[in-house]
């Protein structure tokens, strides 16, 4: 099987922003989405399942206005 070829259509600023954004969202929120979502919710943390429901929401609002409000 030949390897899939990757293509990013973002410029480099684009991605750096990206890149800091991450950083500081898990400074802000204690751990990274993975952290809470998996460890967390799995030790019953209350503040876990805000921070994943506050990740998950998050993204669903990006997605929607990306397709349906700028599209």
């Amino acid at each position: 099987m030949p390897p899939v070829a990757v293509t990013i259509d973002a410029d480099s600023s684009v991605l750096i922003a990206a890149g800091l954004l991450v950083g500081i969202g898990t400074r802000y929120g204690a751990g990274c989405t993975s952290g809470h979502g998996v460890c967390g919710l799995s030790r019953l943390s209350p503040r876990s399942l805000v921070a994943t429901l506050a990740f998950m929401g998050a993204g669903m609002a990006i997605v929607f206005v990306m397709r349906h409000l700028l599209a």
